[in-house]
């Protein structure tokens, strides 16, 4: 029995898609990176706000918390910040999310005494609720997570805290196709929750 082949046309438009997904997702990313950003950059001492995501199930690190906590490493050198706050609680029993992440920062060179954990936020209003008191001592912030959920963040900031929401700065967290396949989860979740009205 000859096995037929998958026409090359097909493949062809497969991977179109794909490509075209892929780059769509980029420039809703790269588009959000700007979103939320008081119009002149501040300067003076820093500040992150790192926002969590669930542990793996056995508790360790998801690759999602894995690449936040790697870009807020980075936005700390960039920026110079003298505080990197971890948001996140605890779905599963154990430590927290915040936890998590921030041993990792702390094994990737973050000193320990400039690390914070806030515990007990559940969503992403909390992160940035339960963060404010920790963060606004400083002249400048940065909200860190992939581009399209920090751009929501600062959204919600500005609806909490216009003030400290004005000393935002960008985190520079938007890379070109890094990580392209959890922006594209993103991109996918974000959607749906604008379709279901849930920003």
């Amino acid at each position: 029995m000859v096995r037929r082949l998958v026409p090359l046309k097909f493949v062809r438009k497969v991977a179109l898609a794909l490509a075209g997904a892929v780059l769509a997702s980029e420039a809703a990313h790269w588009r959000a990176s700007k979103r939320y950003l008081p119009p002149r950059p501040r300067s003076g001492t820093a500040a992150l706000i790192v926002l969590g995501y669930r542990t793996n199930a056995d508790g360790s690190l998801h690759p999602i918390q894995k690449w936040r906590t790697e870009m807020a490493v980075r936005a700390w050198a960039r920026l110079g910040a003298q505080r990197l706050v971890f948001s996140g609680g605890c779905a599963r029993g154990g430590r927290s999310e915040a936890e998590v992440m921030a041993a990792y920062a702390e094994s990737l060179g973050v000193p320990k005494s400039l690390i914070v954990t806030e515990p007990r936020a559940s969503n992403t209003r909390e992160n940035m609720a339960f963060s404010q008191p920790l963060v606004a001592a400083y002249d400048r912030l940065a909200v860190v997570s992939d581009p399209l959920h920090a751009s929501r963040a600062r959204r919600y900031l500005w609806e909490q805290s216009p003030a400290l929401a004005r000393k935002l700065v960008c985190a520079g967290e938007y890379r070109f196709l890094e990580r392209w396949w959890l922006k594209a989860f993103s991109a996918s979740y974000e959607l749906y929750l604008a379709l279901t009205n849930r920003r």
